[in-house]
């Protein structure tokens, strides 16, 4: 169960330099297709912060292509996570723990700010706990999360509304739509041979969709699944999902469409379609990941909403699958197996 004292740092090992608290918040303004995502990996053990804020408009190949894009490694460490300031000119303050959050952003160039309360439509969900993830209780062995040991201490997800402005390179906007959140803690080894999807589909204060899904690059195709955990929100009450098909189209990674199939612990299913209004591939979050990901807008049921899709992959997983050296160590490991 996530506590409101969940949104700060956690009791752990000084001696612990891997140790790793998160916040990882994404918003959008549909009609303009845009999203952006402000980031932030705090090491209170090395003393160190990464903070990465991008925001995205329309469709982009490249990463240099993006709108904006402001990628601090490294800044001074925060005290507290539930109300700081980092060098880099984004401030945040948990004012009501664990679900709402406002952030305040003045980039250092001067191109680019932002104001922004979220707040949450649901209860912070845990999929660490059996109580909330069904697959927990069904099966206790289903332990990993998708992305190594980045959630394995802990890990919270949220959907709610999102309001505010934006304002970039001289254009304002005004925000008013659905977004996300999640955070993690714990020991956090950055080996980058992991691979997730990430999939937010909230369409109102009332119904929204959270999964996460393996991500497999065979033989140069993409695949998702299986699940790796994640709930259905509808009416005030969050029901863990126990199973999920998802398939997805893609240009150079980026995804272009989906179609999500999900069933929760009341036997309830749901079928979405997906197609991208916005994209870009994001490598300043982390050194040792990219995410392609995709402002997607879905449809249920004569519902229409607007939600993220982030495809997480490890640089080393990817080499190790598309690299000339990595595709030479699997032909010959595959042969080796044929004897």
């Amino acid at each position: 169960m996530i506590k409101p004292e969940d949104a700060d740092f956690h009791p752990n090992d000084p001696v612990q330099k891997r140790w790793a608290e998160t916040i990882g918040f994404w918003f959008a303004i549909p009609e303009e297709r845009i999203y952006g995502n402000i980031y932030v990996l705090a090491r209170p053990n090395v003393g160190a912060t990464i903070s990465s804020i991008n925001v995205v408009q329309g469709h982009n190949s490249d990463p240099f292509g993006v709108d904006f894009t402001d990628p601090h490694m490294h800044v001074p460490c925060p005290d507290s996570m539930v109300k700081f300031s980092l060098e880099n000119g984004l401030s945040v303050e948990v004012d009501a723990p664990p679900t709402g959050y406002h952030f305040e952003y003045e980039s250092l160039a001067g191109v680019c700010s932002m104001d922004m309360r979220l707040e949450g439509s649901m209860p912070a969900w845990d999929p660490n706990d059996p109580s909330e993830n069904p697959l927990l209780s069904v099966d206790p062995e289903h332990s990993d999360l998708g992305l190594g040991d980045a959630w394995a201490g802990g890990h919270l997800d949220f959907l709610g509304r999102v309001t505010g402005t934006l304002e970039l390179r001289g254009k304002k906007y005004t925000i008013d739509s659905m977004g996300g959140m999640d955070r993690s803690w714990g020991t956090r080894t950055e080996l980058g041979q992991a691979a997730i999807s990430y999939v937010h589909i909230p369409f109102d204060e009332n119904f929204g969709i959270h999964l996460v899904m393996a991500l497999n690059h065979d033989d140069d195709e993409v695949s998702y699944g299986p699940l790796r955990f994640g709930y259905v929100y509808e009416a005030g009450k969050v029901h863990g999902i126990t199973s999920a098909q998802m398939e997805g189209s893609q240009v150079d990674l980026l995804p272009t469409s989906n179609r999500i199939r999900v069933t929760d612990e009341r036997g309830r299913t749901y079928e979405v379609y997906g197609s991208a209004v916005a994209s870009a591939p994001w490598y300043t979050f982390s050194p040792s990941y990219v995410t392609f990901q995709a402002l997607m807008r879905y449809e249920l049921d004569g519902r229409v909403g607007y939600g993220l899709m982030a495809d997480t992959w490890g640089i080393e997983y990817l080499a190790e699958r598309t690299s000339r050296h990595g595709r030479a160590a699997r032909r010959l490991a595959a042969g080796t197996r044929g004897r």
